[in-house]
């Protein structure tokens, strides 16, 4: 691990600037292999870039996320009504019900719904969505009413036939009062979360939620890889948030970080393994069936090891709830 005491870099998040320890992470996702310089904030352990690269646009390619609209039918036939009548019930259904299909459906976008109070009319924002085939596509089309997304890097914005409005904004151009406002996995890629925060705060209504699901430096992960830990993906993430950040982040906005939930998964190791051995994430994995059934085996014991580490509050990531209108207390981690 390429590491170095460094004491000019301010942290933004808690403006600590002492002892903050500089790291070299190189970009493996395409194997460009350009190198970007990272620093660790010695008091909220926030892991950020030093320097925003003034052009991104190398490193989202067109097949890297897809903004364009989503054409999909994912509700088609009888075994799409099947599906339909499954994320009904995963999205709207008691906790003990979503618990346990949780069990046999495996964790989903839709986990964040637990322990909330939601209906068809419920309103839900979700910030740096793309074309919102993953995340809200899906309730619009089981009814629920009031859905918008959000995302500046849309071409332009798109309207579904089934009511669905995806903005080519950015939150700041966002109005309305929100119950629910989300970010999936976009957090990370942002260059100001702290104002982010503070517009979340304004959009939300009294009581309303905020769930950012992000990758976090709390972990195994990046104590045992390090530089080489897949989701630290230079240059492309920002902000690799910890804990300690996250709560930093929660009294600057005036609200509640009330409850942690980490749900990592087997990526953590294989594409970490990747990077290891000098392999971009997209190299191609070698063929042959012993090869293909030992992956296998390997896949699943990482699932069960990352099953462990979430347990234990030391995945890769996690699901951070935010909520307005409580007193502050400090996080729950669960």
């Amino acid at each position: 691990m390429d590491i170095k005491t460094h004491q000019k870099n301010t942290c933004r998040i808690c403006n600590n600037y002492e002892h903050n320890k500089q790291f070299v992470a190189k970009e493996m996702m395409f194997g460009f292999r350009d190198e970007f310089s990272y620093f660790q904030c010695n008091n909220c352990n926030c892991l950020q870039i030093v320097a925003f690269p003034t052009d991104m646009s190398k490193y989202y390619p067109e097949n890297y996320y897809s903004f364009s609209e989503y054409k999909g039918t994912i509700f088609k036939g009888f075994s799409g009504f099947l599906k339909k009548k499954k994320y009904f019930f995963l999205i709207t259904g008691s906790w003990l019900l979503r618990k346990i299909m949780d069990l046999f459906s495996g964790r989903n976008n839709y986990f964040i719904f637990q322990g909330l109070t939601i209906s068809k009319n419920t309103r839900i924002l979700d910030v740096g969505c793309g074309n919102g085939s993953n995340f809200l596509y899906p309730l619009a089309e089981i009814g629920f009413k009031n859905l918008r997304g959000c995302d500046p890097y849309l071409k332009t914005s798109i309207a579904y036939p089934n009511g669905l409005q995806i903005d080519n904004a950015h939150i700041f151009q966002t109005k309305g009062e929100w119950d629910i406002i989300t970010y999936h996995h976009s957090f990370e890629h942002i260059d100001d979360p702290m104002e982010h925060m503070k517009m979340v705060y304004k959009l939300l209504k009294p009581g309303g939620v905020c769930v950012i699901r992000i990758p976090t430096t709390s972990s195994f992960a990046w104590e045992h890889y390090g530089v080489n830990w897949v989701q630290l993906d230079a240059p492309r993430h920002f902000y690799l948030h910890s804990r300690e950040s996250m709560q930093v982040i929660a009294e600057q906005s005036k609200l509640e970080l009330y409850q942690t939930v980490y749900d990592s998964t087997h990526f953590q190791f294989l594409g970490s393994e990747k990077y290891l051995n000098d392999a971009s994430l997209l190299t191609p994995n070698p063929k042959g069936f012993i090869k293909k059934m030992r992956r296998k085996i390997q896949k699943h014991h990482y699932q069960k090891k990352a099953r462990i580490l979430n347990k234990h509050s030391k995945g890769d990531q996690a699901a951070f709830f935010f909520r307005k209108g409580s007193s502050l207390t400090s996080a729950n981690k669960t």
